[in-house]
């Protein structure tokens, strides 16, 4: 999938996202969905990187479950990847620009 199709979800504490990247980027609001109990809502963003991004990793969290999601440069694209599928040189680049992140891979990237 591609980045610019993916949609992520901010909901206060329990819902939310931050986006890590060799160069920043920006979170676009598209709009909110009202939730039918209390009055909460949840936002609705898109992440548009810079063209000059090499990689984007998005992590997400949704009440107590976290997860990463990894978007790697192909061509004009940025493309979802799987961690073992980024190369040396990606790892090896994020490991540096965001070590206490690499923590929280599954499996952990050795440098």
């Amino acid at each position: 999938m591609e980045l610019r199709d993916c949609r992520f979800y901010y909901g206060g504490q329990d819902m939310n996202f931050a986006v890590y990247s060799d160069i920043p980027c920006r979170a676009i609001y598209l709009g909110s969905i009202p939730l039918p109990f209390g009055q909460t809502r949840v936002d609705i963003y898109e992440v548009e990187p810079s063209e000059k991004a090499q990689w984007v990793i998005i992590k997400q969290r949704d009440c107590d479950k976290e997860n990463l999601k990894f978007f790697v440069r192909k061509g004009d694209k940025i493309l979802e990847s799987e961690l073992h599928h980024l190369s040396k040189t990606v790892r090896e680049n994020i490991v540096r620009r965001f070590p206490k992140l690499s923590a929280e891979f599954k499996p952990p990237l050795a440098a």
